[in-house]
């Protein structure tokens, strides 16, 4: 009885603490709120009309004050409001596709108006402009296609009176799909336009990290000794490790496959020409090789990726195997980074992928993903002191982070809903049949050399060229400590943020 009692005097405050929390839950969503959700049936400008239903289901948990407001696999309901069909190519060369989501839909409670527009299609080749409207692609507008325009050093009345243009025309007859096609499983970032503020009657759960705190505590106390950077074949310093992951071989490999990734395939002639028309066509290769890394002087242990319909967006990982010095659970080391662009490089003989400078967004998505596939029982985030904050890779290009290592902590796979283990197949996706693509491609080809094999546009293209290669000149990474120096030089010249104040973050 005095145990009991005893107890009872210890317990008495939890409840205490709890009340605030449970009499004044979380009301509202600030505007400019970001949901990540997933499309559970396609969407194309081919067969759109204004008025169709989308439907989505969050891929992330929405939370407000550590309670979950929105669990993953919530549904989110748009609609089409305006669709732009390149249809025959007489009227307009490229689509677009304008979608708003005006709903959410818990499984428990009434539906919740929100108003949100698309801000991207995660690995799309498509464009989205400041209004959310999703912008396709010009046919005419690849590797090809402006080789074709650019080879006319003196243009004449006649575009087709160069025997040589007609030669390179027939040697690489690709023609990108002009349509927007977004098929199930297609990833897309929405950003709420106006706050939500009927969130009253919406299941609040409270947000639970199930760590394995002595498998977690082990990889927190090595963190520091744990290798910094992946290395090239010439031992350059190449990407950042930011990612461990806690599991058998078999957990990984169900994790990245439930969650739509895919192996990489090795370099040999055949995913050579596969990459090649990948880059002319302006498509899709989702198994395309990756460049050999190695840690440690070993090559990774597993290559996993994905992509949707572009050859050059895509997110990809390397995993090495590595031993822990106490001998604990198996642990995978990993460098995640997301490719925003490619191209041919003379210099090195290969086809060269450029990454998103911030590293700590493709960290995020990976977590977003196998999350959403029901394969994580906890993640945990882990300072390192030695990580610079502002640095470049291999191939030069800027990388930002906060240094910090996630570890996630892997379990057998149960996703929320089906839709979320749904896995996109843009590549397979043709509007029309041969005959109505052939004389389409005709009437484009034709519309883009009368709009611009002349001198007016060239030296235009000219003049853009130009202007956008001066205004993407990356300045040499700072060092560690000049790094710190210039945030602290920033952070003193911004003015306090108050309570009330929004603080919008970089995407």
């Amino acid at each position: 009885m005095k145990f009991l009692n005893g107890l009872s005097r210890r317990l008495l405050p939890v409840p205490l603490i709890l009340w605030p929390a449970l009499a004044f839950p979380c009301d509202s969503l600030p505007s400019g709120q970001t949901l990540w959700v997933r499309l559970t049936s396609p969407v194309s400008t081919y067969t759109a009309k204004p008025g169709d239903p989308v439907v989505a289901v969050l891929t992330e948990a929405i939370e407000c004050d550590n309670e979950v407001i929105f669990p993953i696999g919530t549904s989110v309901n748009g609609v089409v409001r305006s669709v732009r069909k390149v249809g025959w190519g007489i009227h307009h060369e490229t689509a677009a596709l304008d979608v708003a989501f005006e709903r959410a839909m818990p499984a428990a409670g009434a539906a919740v108006p929100l108003q949100a527009t698309v801000v991207e299609v995660e690995n799309a080749r498509e464009q989205v402009n400041t209004k959310g409207i999703i912008e396709g692609i010009r046919s005419s507008d690849t590797p090809q296609g402006r080789i074709n325009s650019r080879l006319r050093h003196l243009p004449t009345w006649n575009p087709y009176s160069d025997v040589g243009l007609i030669v390179f025309k027939a040697s690489f007859p690709i023609f990108p799909e002009p349509e927007i096609y977004l098929p199930a499983g297609t990833d897309i970032r929405l950003r709420l336009t106006q706050p939500v503020t009927s969130l009253t009657g919406t299941s609040s759960l409270t947000a639970v990290n199930n760590a394995d705190d002595t498998a977690i505590l082990e990889v927190e106390d090595e963190a520091n000794t744990l290798p910094i950077w992946s290395t090239t074949p010439a031992l350059s310093d190449a990407d950042v490790i930011n990612v461990a992951f806690l599991g058998s071989h078999e957990q990984v490999e169900a994790a990245f496959t439930n969650a739509g990734w895919v192996n990489s395939e090795v370099f040999t002639k055949h995913s050579f020409m596969r990459d090649f028309y990948a880059f002319l066509n302006n498509s899709g290769y989702p198994e395309a090789p990756m460049r050999p890394l190695l840690l440690d002087g070993k090559p990774a242990d597993m290559n996993w990726e994905k992509s949707l319909n572009s050859y050059a967006r895509r997110d990809h990982l390397r995993m090495w195997q590595w031993t822990s010095p106490s001998g604990g659970e198996t642990l995978w080391l990993s460098s995640s980074t997301h490719d925003q662009g490619a191209a041919l490089s003379v210099k090195r003989h290969e086809f060269l992928h450029h990454i998103t400078p911030d590293i700590d967004d493709e960290r995020s998505k990976v977590v977003r993903d196998l999350t959403a596939a029901g394969c994580v029982q906890s993640v945990h985030f882990v300072s390192r002191r030695d990580v610079p904050n502002l640095t470049q890779n291999a191939t030069g290009d800027p990388v930002r982070t906060d240094g910090e290592l996630a570890i996630i902590e892997l379990k057998s796979c149960q996703p929320a809903t089906p839709e979320l283990a749904s896995v996109p197949q843009a590549a397979n996706f043709k509007a029309g049949n041969h005959a109505f693509r052939y004389f389409r491609r005709q009437i484009l080809t034709f519309r883009s050399d009368i709009w611009r094999a002349n001198i007016i546009y060239g030296v235009y293209d000219l003049g853009h060229m130009s202007v956008t290669a001066l205004r993407h000149r990356h300045p040499a990474p700072l060092t560690y400590p000049e790094a710190n120096e210039v945030r602290l030089q920033q952070a003193r010249q911004q003015p306090p943020h108050h309570a009330d104040m929004p603080v919008e973050m970089f995407d």
